[in-house]
């Protein structure tokens, strides 16, 4: 470890944010970037608000509880994005689930992360594989793939989960892909209103572990709420339009850092940042001067991540929603 990162100055692992001075030893451009980008999403307001004349469905996201048991508001919709547990034994399964099971939530809907071995038959200890241990996910929806229609409130709504991440650790860890690997090659059915996965898409809430394959899938879909979890640093909300701006936005951090010095010498990114500022300055004018309050039809992405990075500290509290 250098000094730099002993001090606090340098990150220590892919796991951790970019501190200040990462960004700007990286690609200063790309900070400064990151920095209106989120300025205009502040000033465009909230993606959307529930239907007029319904009434709200209030969604309550939690992730990464590691074993632990969190404060969890009351809603109608409890939604759990993966590792319940450290170790994956189906005995701590089943006591995260018998603690989600108490809770009053009508519907409780839970996906499985890589810490969760044993819902994945290729990851389960050979513990679990010979006491033939089994789940009681009674009371509990749980999704591997799949995709359940529920009416709430008088209201359709759409719920598909997954937990398939990218490859990142041995193999005990579960749902695990290769990089080169296309598993959301169209998985995801297109009525699907809140999608649930373990780890999240490229350059969202992700510190940089995030899927490119899972981002084109919510490009494709378009879902009203994404709730994941997995990079417990990136922990929060964040709202997405789907539009040029995004797509400008995201073609930038998609490009290899430069450096500070290179980052002053015109290049492709330059491009790129000045087409978000565009089109930043052009959808927050539209927003106000065109569109007005409640106007905005785009989609909220949650990192629900509970543990404060890996101290096995709960620090982040359930994350509200209505949709």
């Amino acid at each position: 470890m250098g000094l730099l990162t002993w001090v606090g100055l340098r990150r220590r692992n892919q796991w951790e944010s970019l501190t200040l001075l990462d960004h700007l030893l990286t690609s200063p451009l790309t900070f400064l970037t990151t920095q209106f980008y989120r300025l205009a999403l502040f000033l465009r307001g909230a993606p959307f608000g529930p239907p007029r004349g319904r009434p709200p469905i209030r969604v309550v996201c939690i992730s990464d509880t590691h074993d632990a048991v969190v404060d969890v508001p009351p809603g109608d919709v409890l939604v759990h994005a993966g590792d319940l547990t450290n170790d994956g034994s189906a005995a701590d399964i089943q006591r995260q689930l018998d603690w989600l099971k108490g809770l009053p939530h009508p519907l409780k809907v839970v996906v499985a992360g890589n810490h969760d071995s044993y819902f994945d038959p290729r990851s389960r200890s050979d513990e679990d594989v010979r006491s033939g241990a089994e789940l009681d996910l009674d009371g509990l929806v749980y999704l591997e793939g799949e995709l359940t229609v529920r009416d709430i409130k008088g209201r359709r709504v759409a719920i598909f989960g997954a937990p398939d991440i990218p490859e990142c650790g041995p193999r005990s860890f579960a749902f695990q892909y290769p990089p080169s690997g296309q598993p959301w090659l169209s998985k995801v059915p297109p009525q699907t209103d809140i999608l649930v996965t373990h780890g999240p898409p490229k350059h969202h809430l992700d510190v940089g572990v995030g899927c490119p394959h899972l981002l084109r899938e919510v490009w494709r879909v378009k879902p009203r709420l994404h709730v994941f979890g997995h990079a417990h640093c990136a922990y929060g909300k964040e709202s997405v339009f789907f539009d040029d701006m995004q797509l400008a936005y995201e073609r930038l951090l998609s490009r290899p850092r430069r450096g500070l010095v290179w980052d002053l010498v015109p290049n492709q990114a330059w491009v790129d940042m000045l087409q978000v500022l565009f089109h930043g300055v052009h959808s927050v004018l539209w927003k106000w001067l065109m569109g007005g309050p409640g106007s905005n039809r785009g989609s909220l992405m949650v990192n629900a991540a509970q543990m404060y990075k890996n101290t096995g500290r709960v620090k982040s509290r359930a994350i509200v929603v209505d949709i």
